[in-house]
This record gives structure tokens, sequence and C-alpha cells, in this order.
């Protein structure tokens, strides 16, 4: 595919396009301008206020009040003639199942989203705010994309993946994307909803669990926790459907903590942190057998644990599990949280052109 132009020069250069990347997750709405390098130029963060949850009318404002901060910036850095010559490109990115030709989420439960229009949305609250305001002036584009598409395409544009991947995004929840020959390969339905796979529950002997209730960050943390309050404890059902900005807020300390015990030698944390990377390990060899060689990112705040204590391991119950076959190369993400918002940028203006 190639890499993107320059998303911020065509104003400058006068080809009448800007490019804006906005991430939608549990807790807040990042909206970027980047260069053509993948480098963040101007960017706005803003909380979700929890009134936005499942009001998909109220998110919508969130985010088009997020980049009408931003467009202002732009139009005082490069002049309003030039900024309301200019067409708005805009790229979203959520977490769930969208429809990206309907401009519709078809179901996030992250974002407590059904069915809902977000594009249009988006559009209308642009086009309420553009009255008056620098910057939101031209003409308007907006698409819908999934994160973890986005992630991985900025992965293999600037980052750590090449033209062929496998993509991983480990927070909250585990959800997946493949790139082959740079261009997402994009499915249907549930495609890329891989932490609802059902695993072998490895604290309950003989039952099943979610992936994502067993490997995601959340799920390792709520595991950990509950083996410090009772050996007999389980995380609770369904706990990764909770997304609410407090419990990923304790995830993130959790995380912490976690790593900790795992230093100091605790058996029990070291149990949780072993059988959370075999299920990871047997999914991306499962995902090797059917996709041939490429490159595996793995995006994830588990990251923050060294390499010896998450990426060599895991590359080592991978390199098992394909047995004869080629093991693929095992690489962390190098765009980070950022990867989705930048993603979004450069597939919305690559669909605009």
């Amino acid at each position: 595919m190639g890499c993107p132009a320059d998303l911020a020069a065509p104003l400058r250069r006068g080809e009448g396009a800007v490019a804006i990347g906005v991430d939608v997750s549990a807790d807040a709405v990042t909206a970027v301008v980047t260069d053509g390098r993948g480098s963040v130029i101007s960017s706005v963060e803003r909380p979700v206020p929890r009134q936005c949850r499942a009001d998909a009318d109220r998110l919508a404002q969130e985010i088009g009040s997020a980049i009408q901060s931003l467009c202002a910036g732009l139009a005082g850095d490069l002049g309003t003639e030039a900024s309301e010559a200019a067409a708005l490109v805009v790229g979203v990115s959520v977490p769930g199942v969208v429809d990206e030709d309907e401009g519709r989420v078809r179901r996030s439960e992250t974002l407590g989203l059904q069915d809902a229009p977000l594009v249009s949305l988006v559009r209308r609250s642009l086009s309420f705010q553009a009255s008056g305001s620098p910057g939101l002036s031209g003409s308007l584009e907006v698409r819908l994309y999934q994160d973890a598409g986005c992630g991985a395409w900025a992965e293999s544009q600037w980052g750590a993946a090449g033209r062929n991947c496998l993509y991983l995004a480990v927070g909250e929840r585990i959800s997946s994307a493949v790139l082959l020959g740079g261009a997402p390969v994009l499915g249907e339905g549930w495609a890329g909803q891989v932490g609802r796979i059902l695993v072998p529950d490895p604290d309950w002997s003989g039952e099943r669990a979610r992936l994502e209730d067993v490997a995601s960050v959340c799920a390792m943390v709520r595991r950990h926790t509950a083996g410090m309050l009772d050996d007999s404890a389980a995380p609770e059902p369904g706990g990764c459907d909770d997304a609410s900005e407090e419990s990923i807020t304790q995830c993130a300390s959790g995380l912490e903590s976690l790593l900790g015990a795992i230093a100091s030698g605790d058996r029990e944390a070291r149990r949780v942190w072993d059988t959370g990377l075999d299920c990871l390990a047997e999914l991306i060899a499962q995902g090797v057998g059917l996709l041939g060689p490429l490159d595996v990112v793995v995006n994830s705040e588990l990251m923050r644990a060294d390499e010896a204590a998450f990426l060599e391991p895991l590359r080592g119950r991978v390199t098992d599990l394909v047995g004869d076959l080629p093991a693929p190369r095992l690489v962390a993400a190098r765009l980070g949280a950022t990867a989705p918002a930048l993603g979004a940028a450069g597939r919305a203006l690559a669909d605009w052109k």
C-alpha cells in the first residue's frame, strides 16, 4: 500500500485535505494529526464522561468537540484562508464490531453501544459546530474503523510490523487484526474478536472461560487479586464487560502489583502470569498455522514487564507450539497507545483519495 502522504502538509501544499484520527476508548477520546512518518504533530485527549456510556449522541458530541479543538489549533498555525478551503477527513476507531461501509457500531461492550450510526452522528455534530468555528468550514468526510485494524495498519506503515502481520491488542479486552500485503483483511460480523473464544479455565479444572477473562491485562490483575483474597475465589463471570473508568484505573495499578509480586517470587502471581501467556501463545501458534509466515505484533500494557518476563517466554511457547513450522517474528508494538488513532487518520486519508 505504501506510506501515505503527509497528513498535515496537504494544507500547506494546497492539496485540499487534512486528516485527523480519533481513537475512542472506554475512558478517553484521543484526536491526532500526524505527519507521513507516523509522528504526532498535534493532539487532543479528553476524558469520556460517564454519561457518554451507552449514549451514542453524547459520545459523538465529545468526539466532535475534540476534533473542533484540534482544528482550531491547525487554523491558527496554517491560516484561516487555507483551513477554510480544506476538506476535513476524519477517521474514527472504536473497539468492538463495526460496519465500515454503513458507518455503524454494531456492538461495542466497551462503549455500551449497539447498532449505533456513529458516522452520521459525528458528521452531524461537526456540521453543527462548524458555524463560526475556524478549521471546520470545508467539506467533511467521516469514516469508521475497528481499533485493532487501525493499530495494525499504523504498525505496518510506521512501526514494528511488515506488510504481512497478525496484530494483537491486549488490554482490558483482546482483539486482533490481520494485514496481508499492507492491506487490512476485512472480515464481517465478529472478525477480530478473538478475546471471546473459549479456552480451558486455568482457575477451575474442567471449566471454560473467555480468552479475555484469562489473559487480558484486567483479567490477570483480577485473577491475581482473587487469589490473594481467597485461594478458592474465581474471577467474576463476564468481568471484562465492566469497562468503567474506575475498573480500568484499577487494572493499571493492579498490574504494577502483579509484576511486583512476580519479581518477589510469589508463586500464585507466577501461575496467573504463566497461564495467561500459555493462552496467548496458543492463539498465536494457531494464527501462524492458518496464515503462514508473518510478523506477530503485540500491543499491550503487559509490555511494562521486561522482555525476559513477557516477550521471551511468549516467543518460547510459540516456538514449541508451532512444531516443525518456522516460528514467527514476534515483536512489541512500536507506536503504543497512539497506534489506533494514527491508523485511523492514515486509513481515512487513503480511502478518501
